[in-house]
């Protein structure tokens, strides 16, 4: 296999070390220190990609990640990642690249006859083109669009690599390494700061990478020089994609050949040295879209660093004489025929070539007409300063003729250097680098000298070259051209957020990097303002993509919800249980016996429990144990309702609030002595009812005495529930009395079961039956289901999961967290405004006497039941004043719950109901558009069994 466009002789690629990969399926090489784009380049592979909206032919442009055309989908032993750059991909043995948005193949695409209905894509077109004929969207146009939208796909597999997330603090961190960045680091780290040294490319040295032999020296001597440092931590393919409040940057560093793919590194800095450099700006010209077209400094950083050659003939319309001389240099360097060169003044009126450049047409000043032979085109429109992550910080921007949108203030923490400020002289980076260092240290008091200031930048003169008429791309990405721009400023898009969504400018991968100056002036060019008015649209993170990986991190799967199991589960397992995540949970779901399904299962729990015995696991409830001596206070000021007459021995419901009088959450106060509680909260809210008690104590009432201990997973639970209880709890041979006047619906024991078995018995109940929540130590679980079990035979006790307890509530008309506990209801929305006390002050109560929380007309907690007693009320149902429509319909409330209750023998649900409370007996319906149902209901009470409560007492 040959390379026949590699050089020989120059670069910084390692010509001993080939590797293979492939391109569509076709076996190719490239060398140590190639990108996935300079080994195309040396292939002699221009074409590459197809362009978004017309699936126009595109090549490589640039050599950084300012690429907008050259989106790959490449797969190596991690699997397949989509719309990679290919001048970021570093390029590694057995890379599978594949090219995206074409079919069938990428040089026959179909996709590409669009381009005959241009007219019909212009500006804005998806905005008016799809609206009629009505529902035509869903049933014709959603899927076809769908289906051609973007560029390449995901992979369904499960990525099987590692991300992690680790964090530094420094004095100094730089963002860059060209010579302003190197110069800034070297001088922090002499000066004594801690240092941190980011760079995006796998090799540091910025532009110096595309300079000669003394530039790649001067590089990798800082390089080595800086890791020798001990104050200094370098990171290489490390993209800073974001500045945050008070010196937070976040990047991703990305490893090749690595279980660990991607490091996000949180990185909190005292200050920040932006040296991020400059962005090279195309030209926009009929035909300025084609393989072979690449920008000036693309050229020159593929001869001098990749050792390749990007064409044969080349044609340079450059509007910088420094680069234009600089760039002449390199091509006859390396044997490339100038063509010809295209001069201020002169006018680029189109190209031709199919997959690949051929010619340029020029119109000279004097109005001659030429066309030059070519495969390759450099371009430069001058240089924009890459700004996007002091506008991050906050830092603003402002225009300057002849520099572009540059940094316009100070900032307390960034400080932007060389190209980032508007330095655009090589010769200047180093020494601004180095009074950039000095000012930050002798901000920040470490050992420096007197700060040296940094001088202007000094706007660069360059005269335009004109650009012919015709369809001229500005956004090479989105497919976006000029005549796209003039026409929605002329349809009154006049802002440039506005245009930029309505064009779609700049909203692509590459992030606007190499049509966004060039769109301003378009803008500025079609209103005739001056471009100093205009602005820029806000600059948001990432400066460019990364991984979904690296944010996410190692917290996935088991490791971001850790699988806890109860003290019951593994004896649960015996018993066939069938589970199921609840929170971070492992719940019983059901017991399913052989030959039944779930829906069998539940029927058969919840009937033992109404008619016999059941028992459930809930240990999963948060428990909280409050002592010393203001414990009484603590509470009374936590909880709404009246707690000032529980005595010892007895326990209450709780409702607790947030501040703004919203129910946060609800359980049980035990009172086990006069100056000591237990209280529960419930299992999905344990851990915030817990951290809001601690900040209660701790900040708000430290004056109280008041001892908070989490006890919540040293108690197991279970549960004993149905007619039977009583008798179940008195086989267990407690040794406290049992009687019903002796032990009391809401009340609480200690003691002992068989005299061996310490416990604490609470006398509550979620299921409407007479029940007994039984704790003992965790360790005692499996010796307390065992006894249970064992006495509770005589009555063919059941046991029964997380779905029999949810039927259950709903029959009965509970709350749960989540649904009816939604964090938009007050008490009295709930059914319990009665329980609210107005004799103290607790947490909410101020807020709470808001006039719009006490409505009636606030949506209320309502029972429902089918009028016709046998249909099933569809579940996420709306509730109207008539059955269901194909036109817009009035919603009066809506349903958090909806069974088809074993119980009632009738389907049953809960729901919120604009003042439900007052609508009592009238009628309503229940409207599903996705089931397409209707259900005529009668409003009621949400407690559908035992209404009165007489089976708590049992």
């Amino acid at each position: 296999m040959t390379q026949p466009f590699r050089l020989h002789g120059v670069g910084l690629v390692d010509q001993s070390k080939p590797i293979s990969f492939t391109f569509n399926g076709k076996e190719l090489q490239g060398c140590a220190g190639d990108t996935l784009a300079s080994a195309l380049l040396a292939n002699g592979l221009h074409h590459v990609a197809r362009s978004l909206k017309y699936h126009r032919p595109r090549g490589i442009l640039s050599a950084g990640l300012e690429e907008p055309s050259a989106l790959l989908s490449v797969r190596d032993g991690q699997g397949k990642t989509p719309n990679l750059k290919a001048t970021e991909v570093v390029l590694r043995e057995g890379l599978g690249v594949s090219s995206q948005n074409h079919w069938p193949s990428l040089d026959h695409d179909a996709g590409a006859l669009l381009q005959t209905g241009s007219r019909l894509l212009s500006a804005g077109f998806y905005y008016k083109t799809f609206m009629w004929p009505r529902n035509a969207w869903h049933h014709h146009y959603e899927s076809t669009i769908r289906r051609m939208a973007g560029h390449g796909t995901t992979d369904p597999t499960a990525d099987p690599s590692l991300y992690d997330k680790r964090y530094l603090n420094c004095d100094i961190l730089v963002i860059g390494t060209g010579g302003a960045g190197l110069a800034a680091a070297a001088t922090a780290a002499h000066g004594g700061a801690t240092t941190v040294v980011l760079e995006q490319d796998f090799r540091m040295g910025g532009a110096l990478l595309a300079g000669d032999a003394a530039a790649h020296a001067l590089a990798l001597d800082a390089e080595a020089e800086l890791k020798t440092l001990s104050n200094v931590t370098s990171l290489t393919s490390t993209l800073a994609f974001g500045i945050y409040d008070h010196g937070m940057v976040h990047a991703v560093q990305m490893r090749r050949d690595n279980p660990c793919r991607a490091i996000m590194w949180k990185i909190r800095a005292r200050r920040i040295v932006l040296a991020s450099g400059a962005i090279e700006r195309p030209l926009v010209f009929p035909g300025n879209d084609r393989p072979g077209i690449m920008l000036a400094s693309a050229v020159r950083s593929y001869i001098r660093r990749f050792a390749v050659k990007p064409g044969q003939r080349a044609v340079l319309a450059i509007e910088c004489p420094d680069a234009q001389a600089e760039t002449e240099c390199r091509l006859a360097e390396v044997g490339i025929k100038i063509a010809g060169t295209v001069d201020p003044g002169d006018e680029l009126i189109g190209t031709r070539g199919g997959k690949h450049l051929s010619s340029v047409a020029v119109r000279r000043a004097n109005g001659h007409r030429e066309r030059l032979a070519c495969d390759l085109l450099c371009v430069s429109g001058g240089w924009t300063a890459a700004a996007h992550l002091y506008a991050h910080a906050g830092g603003k921007l402002a225009y300057r003729d002849g520099l572009g949108q540059i940094p316009a203030s100070p900032h307390p923490v960034v400080m932007p250097i060389g190209g980032a400020r508007g330095t655009f002289d090589k010769d200047l980076a180093a020494d601004e680098g180095r009074a950039a260092a000095q000012q930050l240290m002798g901000d920040l008091k470490i050992n420096a000298p007197m700060p040296a200031n940094l001088t202007e930048p000094i706007p660069r003169q360059s005269q335009k070259i004109k650009a012919g008429k015709g369809k001229a791309f500005v956004d090479l990405q989105n497919d976006v051209t000029r005549g796209d721009i003039i026409q929605a400023t002329y349809e009154g898009y006049r802002d440039v957020e506005l245009v930029k969504r309505y064009v779609t400018l700049g909203m692509g991968t590459d992030q606007g990097k190499t049509s966004w100056a060039n769109g301003v002036d378009e803008i500025v060019s079609a209103l005739k303002i001056p471009a100093a008015t205009i602005g820029h649209t806000t600059f948001r993170p990432p400066y460019s993509p990364v991984t979904i990986g690296a944010l996410v991190g190692a917290e996935i799967g088991q490791a971001m919800h850790p699988i806890r199991r109860t003290p019951f589960h593994h004896a649960f397992e015996a018993l066939d249980c069938q589970f199921q995540t609840s929170g971070d949970w492992l719940y019983a779901r059901y017991f399913p016996k052989p030959g039944e399904d779930m829906h069998a299962a539940i029927t058969r729990e919840v009937r033992a429990v109404r008619t016999s015995l059941g028992c459930v696991d809930m240990s999963t409830l948060g428990k909280f144990d409050i002592s010393g001596k203001d414990a009484h206070e603590f509470l009374s000021r936590l909880y709404c309702n009246n707690i000032a007459t529980i005595a010892p021995g007895r326990l209450r419901y709780g409702l607790m609030l947030r501040e703004d009088g919203i129910v946060f959450d609800d359980g049980t106060i035990a009172c086990l002595a006069s100056n000591h509680f237990l209280v529960t909260a419930t299992t999905s809210n344990r851990d915030s009812v817990w951290r809001h008690m601690q900040k209660l104590a701790q900040v708000d009432w430290p004056d109280l005495d008041v001892q908070l201990t989490d006890v919540s997973d040293h108690w197991a639970s279970l549960a004993i529930a149905g007619p039977q209880a009583r008798v179940l709890l008195q086989a267990l041979s407690p040794d406290f009395e049992t009687a019903r006047e002796d032990f009391p619906f809401a009340a609480i024991r200690e003691g002992k079961l068989g005299g061996d078995l310490p416990v604490r018995v609470f006398s509550v109940s979620f299921s409407g039956e007479l029940s007994y929540e039984i704790n003992v130590p965790a360790s005692y679980a499996k010796t307390l289901l065992n006894r249970v079990l064992t006495a509770g035979a005589e009555w063919d006790i059941t046991p029964y999961g997380l779905e029999t307890l949810d039927v259950l509530r709903i029959e009965k008309g509970h709350l749960s967290i989540g649904t009816e506990i939604d964090g938009r209801r007050t008490p009295a929305d709930l059914g319990l405004g009665r329980m609210v006390s107005n004799k103290k002050d607790f947490v909410g109560s101020a807020l709470l006497n808001r006039v719009a929380l006490q409505s009636n007309t606030r949506l209320q907690l309502v029972g429902l039941t089918p009028v016709d007693g046998r249909s099933s009320i569809p579940l996420g149902g709306h509730i109207t004043a008539e059955p269901l429509t194909n036109g817009p319909q009035k919603t009066q409330g809506y349903l958090t719950a909806a069974i088809d209750s074993p119980t009632m023998g009738h389907s049953i649900a809960l729901a919120f109901m604009t003042g439900g409370l007052s609508r009592t007996g009238k009628t309503a319906w229940v409207v599903s558009p996705i089931a397409n149902t209707s259900v005529e209901v009668t409003i009621s009470s949400p407690h559908f069994y035992d209404p009165i409560g007489e089976r708590l007492h049992g």
